[in-house]
């Protein structure tokens, strides 16, 4: 496999190599994502699509085109099933410098995810509002408006905008489950939270 920027492809080698020395029924039940055992794949809803992922190859492909995934979707996925414990989310929310080694890659989260989410939606809630909710996002109470974001069965991200006014921008924050890292790495919440802001974008330009 050619090398791609940041050696995405070498990443998903490794991903793929782990995602098949785990067993099938325990990644399924960690995950909750169905895997359908007479096609041995897994059926993994992400970001309002649908993508299945045959095991133990690790082949990413939308469920309804057939389409080869985008090299860091099938990271994330892998990464996902591969990495989940299962492990009961506490409902409480932490912030991206509170994950595991998170201060170190605070930049790269925020140039990816926060800046945008702001830069595009802190003069458009209606649109953030309308977008959240196609992707299956719950109002939440915090800020002048969240959404509680469902963008992996157990990966919930919050996402809060509050007004600007006259002194004052709009400015806005990116939480996650004080269980996160028992579903991904804190690199990975990075590209995700990233991930998801596009996905509320595409939809506003639909």
């Amino acid at each position: 496999m050619n090398k791609t920027p940041y050696n995405l492809g070498e990443t998903l080698l490794v991903a793929r190599k782990n995602f098949a020395a785990a067993a099938a029924p325990s990644m399924a039940e960690n995950s909750a994502c169905q895997f359908i055992r007479d096609k041995s794949l897994f059926a993994v809803p992400f970001l309002g699509q649908h993508y299945v992922v045959s095991y133990p190859e690790g082949q990413v492909a939308r469920q309804s085109t057939e389409e080869e995934a985008p090299l860091t979707t099938a990271i994330l996925l892998l990464h996902y099933l591969a990495w989940a414990t299962g492990a009961p989310l506490s409902g409480s929310w932490i912030s991206y410098k509170e994950l595991q080694g998170g201060a170190v890659y605070i930049d790269p989260f925020s140039k990816r995810a926060v800046l945008p989410f702001v830069k595009i939606f802190g003069g458009r809630p209606q649109e953030f509002a309308r977008a959240a909710g196609m992707l299956g996002g719950e109002t939440a109470d915090h800020g002048h408006l969240s959404y509680r974001i469902p963008a992996l069965p157990r990966v919930p991200l919050l996402y809060i905008l509050w007004k600007g006014d006259e002194e004052f921008p709009p400015s806005g924050t990116i939480l996650f489950d004080r269980q996160a890292n028992e579903y991904l790495h804190t690199e990975d919440y990075a590209v995700l939270a990233g991930m998801t802001v596009g996905a509320l974008v595409n939809i506003i330009k639909q």
